[in-house]
Parts: structure tokens; sequence; C-alpha cells
């Protein structure tokens, strides 16, 4: 055989096995990325942001939440009572602006008449590059949230989806029911520590201060990430509702950074002000800004133990609020807000926060 038909004939074989390889993952199609599957049972075990993009294409729902762990704990089924309609929760942890533009993006994408995305803004998430998206461990796979055809086949001929194959296949073989439920998919906090001031206190003595303030974290930086991500979506979809809304994180999670540095503080509230006069300008956005509601924020009650994080009710308790309040009104009102946040973290004093559980008993009867 010429070399020249040698390598014609291994073309030829290389061409047809990518195309083998190809039509069999794209008929077993592991993360369920281009149908729901009726070959097998499935189970979603894979990491979220690689289990998302399916979820996004065949669930059913008019709403979306794209938001970081502060969102996960929102459940579809409780937002759907509330709002009316079907929602999907695609909230991913430690989530960069970008990957939650991309979450909106490929909802608004699959679902033409999608009617709300309800979107946490989160300093941390715009405190980067407009493009910055995860690296390792927790890759963000671009290529599956995209338009392109093409970068579909780096899915089908991923370890990872074999790998998560197997892990499918081994669930139906051993009754792991453990991952078949949409809905309780990556929800977290059942068993977390509890608070305490003690740990508050140490969490707050800990607090290393530095000399100048990171570009990154500058409400320049943050500005531009927003205008991006969240804006551009807003005026390309005119006829989709967008909800944003500034989670509740405790008070002294806003303390830390404020004894860290001063200027977070003020970058912070710089940002808070531009975001609130660029979305004013668009009909279709609403602000809700949860940041210095005292009765939440000063309780510890509500958070669990990581100085982060509050409990899954008062995820039950913020789709109360969208549904029962109205959104920020004015200038006026909103400076008035931003000027009670910036007082309770100048002036905060340990001996202010408080024990109480009236929040978790309502929600607890509700169940």
């Amino acid at each position: 055989m010429s070399h020249k038909k040698f390598l014609a004939a291994f073309a030829i074989m290389s061409t047809g096995l990518i195309v083998f390889v190809s039509v069999i993952m794209y008929i077993i199609d592991p993360l369920f990325y281009f149908r729901k599957t009726n070959l097998y049972r499935p189970q979603f075990v894979a990491a979220e942001r690689y289990q998302m993009p399916g979820l996004l294409k065949n669930q059913d729902y008019d709403t979306v939440f794209t938001a970081t762990s502060m969102g996960r704990n929102f459940r579809e089924s409780y937002a759907n009572e509330k709002f009316g309609g079907k929602s999907f929760n695609a909230s991913l942890p430690a989530s960069t602006a970008k990957e939650q533009s991309m979450v909106a993006e490929a909802a608004l994408r699959t679902k033409p008449d999608l009617k709300r995305v309800i979107w946490e803004l989160n300093y941390y998430s715009f405190s980067g590059d407009p493009n910055w998206v995860s690296g390792p461990p927790s890759d963000f796979p671009t290529y599956m949230y995209d338009q392109s055809k093409i970068n579909d086949i780096r899915y089908l001929f991923s370890s990872y989806s074999v790998e998560i194959l197997k892990k499918n296949l081994m669930a139906n073989k051993t009754g792991d029911e453990r991952w078949r439920e949409v809905e309780s998919l990556y929800k977290f906090g059942q068993v977390a520590p509890v608070e305490t001031t003690e740990h508050i206190q140490t969490f707050l003595s800990n607090v290393q201060p530095i000399g100048q303030l990171p570009d990154y974290e500058k409400s320049s930086t943050l500005i531009k990430s927003f205008k991006e991500n969240v804006i551009s979506l807003v005026q390309a979809h005119p006829k989709t509702k967008f909800t944003l809304f500034y989670a509740p994180y405790p008070i002294y999670n806003h303390v830390s950074f404020y004894k860290k540095n001063p200027s977070y503080l003020a970058e912070r509230l710089k940002f808070k002000k531009e975001v609130y006069e660029l979305s004013r300008k668009y009909p279709n956005v609403e602000i809700y800004d949860f940041q210095d509601m005292k009765e939440i924020t000063f309780n510890f009650a509500n958070y669990q133990g990581d100085t982060v994080h509050y409990y899954s009710y008062i995820n039950n308790w913020i789709i109360d609020y969208l549904v029962q309040n109205k959104p920020v009104q004015s200038e006026q009102e909103y400076a008035g807000k931003l000027k009670n946040f910036k007082q309770q973290i100048t002036n905060f004093n340990i001996n202010q926060l408080k024990m109480e559980s009236s929040i978790k008993e309502r929600y607890a009867l509700k169940q």
C-alpha cells in the first residue's frame, strides 16, 4: 500500500470512528444534554456546571433563577405555588456573572417565551473580567452553554461523559435513588452547624486588615461586568421581566469586609447606586435589596455556621417578599436604604445580634 493510500485509509477509518462514537454518545446522552432519556432511568450525578445545560433545555419552566449558592435552596415547588406558573432553579455555587449570564441566555434561547429571570447580584460574581468563568477544579464548560453545534463534539468525546454514564448505570443496577429528583439537586444546609455568638466573635476578631483594595473589588470593575452580563440581556429581551436582588447576607459578613478595609463598603455602595441608576432606565427590570433588612440580617438564628449562608426557609421568605412587596420604587427610597445599610455596618456592635426563631417556626408550620 502506497503512502498516500495508507493516509487516505487512515483518515477514512478515523473519521468513521469519530462518527461512530459521536452517534453512540449522542444516543446515550449521559448528561441528558440533547433530550430527556427513555433508554434508562436518569440519575443526575454530574457536577452542577455540567448537569445544568441539559436541565435548562429539557425542564418545563417560565421563570428561571440564576444565582450563586445563595440562591441554590430556592425550591421550585414553593416558587410555583407563590408565583404561579413553573420555575427552574439554575443557580451555580460560586458562579461568576458570566456564568450566570450564560445560564440566563441559555434559558432565554431555549424558552423564547420565558417570563421572568430572578437574578442574584453578588459582589463576588462581578469582581473580575466580564468574561471570567470558573477554572479548576470546577471548570465551566462554556461549549455546553453556547449556540455552536460544532462545540458539542467536546461533550460527545469527553471522558467525563463516560464517567457519568458509568455512574448512571451503576445507580440503576444498585437501586440508588439519591439523585433522581431534579428539585432536590444540589440543595444544602440541612445538617449545617448552628451559628453562635462565640463563633461570630472569633470570626470578626480574626479579620486581617489589608492596605489597599484590589482593583477587581472596585466599583468600576463590578459595574463593567454588570453592564456586559446583565444589561446586555435586559436590552435584548424587553418582554422578559428581570428581578434583580441582593441576598440577605448576615450583617457580620459585611462587617468583616469593612474591618478588612473600609473601602470595600464605599465601593460596594457605589456599585449598588450605579446598578440602580442603570436599571431604572429599563421597564422590564426591578430591584430588591435585602441587605439592610435588620429583622433578617441581625438574627443569627437564620444563618448556618459558616458566616455566609442562610437556611433554606429564608429562600422561602425571599419568594414571599417578592410576591407581597413592591421593588425599590425611587432613587430617594434607595438612597435611604443604602444610608441605613452603611450605618448598620459602621455602627455595628455584636450585642445588637439576636437569636430568634419565629421566622423558622412560621415556615416550619407551612411545610
